[in-house]
């Protein structure tokens, strides 16, 4: 690449097409976070939070990832989490209108520049903390019983028994219960004029933990292997499939790996995709990784490579090596399994292998966002901290005056205040997380 080119610019405007025939304008998406700015318990969003979302809507982005949309009341992810109302749903004037409020918020304008407004749909899980929308002393529930595990020594047993409630294992009527939650919101997402829906399924979350062989021990269909621990997942796609249009996207967040002893590997998180690919229906997947447990990939200096090496006791890991010095040189945490992922969909019949991949995670500069888009990675690349930062900063990624090699094409680094003594506790989830 010469010294005056802006090819990476260049790609990153370009629109691309899902599955479902909605067009972002650009591959920069703004990927869902938790803004924690709903009211104490739970609850609607709030004008603060629309507003918040008309800057995004004014930032330039091709696709706009609302934070975490709790689809069930008693399970959040955090005290002040955005939540749909436990019932009557699909019935309830306010919740719709407010709902028309915030996708309008997202879409902007709603000319062909405006992003794609897709909201993501989660429920915690096991990773709902106490009193988050139940009382202390209940439990979440959970595909299997096992205890979360954040931290260690005595003192960290402590504190986690402080944080977590030991989970109740979910009866396959509960499980039906959970499925219609996520066809229901979904159903009210597109009701309320949203391009589309993300399921997450990722960061050791409710279906996560389905996926997972270290979470899920169950012995009757959801669990036993790994096509069974995706039998949940499949199922919630079908029914929102039954319920919305083709024209409005279904997407998917999943982890690339769990990186703790006995989660979900990589080549289990490469099934899951294919599955997802053969199955139909899903318009796009993005790439992630990690939960509480390991929550390492929330910081700065993460590591894929180095976080398997850890799990599977070796110097090297089996990951297929770089492919172009670009890609040697990249920022993106998952960019090595994003390739192993698109070529399982490329080797998929069908219309499944138009299933759009995103990749998202510790992208900072447009060299690194622009790689694996310009070798055919991925099709979009998520942006999380940097979009709090800078929110109109696909102004300044997709500007090609500016060649990609000048400073000037990536907006300035900033570090996070209190990150060094915060890094002193013994609680990994705190060092983690200060940042987010």
């Amino acid at each position: 690449m010469s010294s005056s080119s802006s090819e990476g610019a260049k790609a990153l405007s370009q629109p691309f097409t899902l599955p479902c025939g909605s067009t972002a304008p650009n591959r920069l998406v703004k990927a869902p976070m938790e803004e924690m700015m709903g009211s104490l318990g739970g609850g609607l969003p709030n004008e603060k939070l629309l507003k918040i979302y008309k800057h995004w809507a004014d930032g330039g982005w091709g696709i706009i990832i609302t934070g975490n949309v709790a689809i069930d009341s008693t399970h959040l992810g955090t005290p002040f989490d955005i939540t749909l109302p436990s019932t009557n749903l699909l019935k309830d004037d306010k919740t719709i209108q407010t709902f028309k409020k915030y996708a309008q918020s997202i879409k902007g304008k709603g000319d062909d520049k405006s992003p794609l407004a897709v909201v993501q749909l989660v429920h915690a899980g096991r990773q709902s903390m106490r009193g988050s929308g139940r009382y202390p002393w209940q439990p979440t529930l959970a595909p299997s019983s096992i205890s979360m595990s954040t931290s260690k020594g005595l003192i960290g047993k402590v504190i986690d028994y402080a944080l977590w409630n030991t989970p109740k294992e979910m009866t396959q009527e509960e499980i039906k219960q959970l499925i219609q939650r996520f066809v229901e919101g979904s159903v009210l997402c597109h009701q309320a004029g949203f391009d589309g829906v993300e399921i997450h399924a990722s960061h050791g979350y409710q279906i996560a933990a389905f996926l997972s062989p270290r979470t899920n021990v169950r012995k009757d269909q959801y669990g036993g292997n790994a096509r069974n621990r995706a039998r949940l997942l499949l199922e919630i796609i079908d029914g929102v499939r039954q319920r919305v249009p083709k024209s409005f996207a279904v997407g998917v967040k999943l982890n690339s790996s769990d990186y703790v002893q006995g989660g979900l590997t990589e080549d289990d998180a490469l099934m899951n995709v294919k599955w997802l690919a053969e199955h139909g229906g899903v318009d796009f997947v993005e790439i992630s990784g990690g939960n509480y447990e390991n929550p390492s990939f929330m910081m700065d200096s993460f590591d894929s490579e180095k976080e398997l090496a850890k799990v599977n006791g070796t110097a090297k890991t089996p990951s297929k090596p770089p492919t172009s010095a670009r890609t040697q040189a990249r920022e993106a945490f998952f960019q090595n399994f994003a390739l192993r992922a698109r070529s399982s969909v490329q080797d998929v019949k069908g219309p499944g292998r138009e299933m759009a991949l995103i990749l998202t995670g510790g992208l900072r500069s447009r060299t690194g966002m622009a790689g694996p888009v310009l070798e055919g990675i991925v099709d979009g690349v998520g942006i999380g901290r940097m979009a709090c930062v800078y929110p109109d900063l696909p102004k300044t990624i997709l500007n090609d005056s500016v060649p990609d090699t000048d400073p000037k094409s990536s907006p300035p680094k900033y570090t996070m205040k209190g990150s060094g003594t915060v890094a002193l506790l013994p609680l990994k989830i705190v060092n983690a997380g200060w940042g987010t």
